[in-house]
């Protein structure tokens, strides 16, 4: 995470990557600008169904 750091970004580990459906095209966290308060929610918030 320290690589982020250094790019002024703010890490955040969303899981595994059996849980990387929820990153994914037609989700809430998919190419958004949302705050680091706000992923969290974004994530829970994502259906399987609906992403790609």
């Amino acid at each position: 995470m320290s690589l982020v750091d250094d790019t002024g970004l703010d890490p955040y580990d969303t899981g595994t990557l059996a849980d990387s459906w929820r990153e994914q095209p037609n989700s809430p966290a998919y190419c958004t600008e949302l705050t680091l308060d706000e992923l969290p929610a974004a994530l829970a918030a994502a259906d399987r169904e609906h992403t790609e």
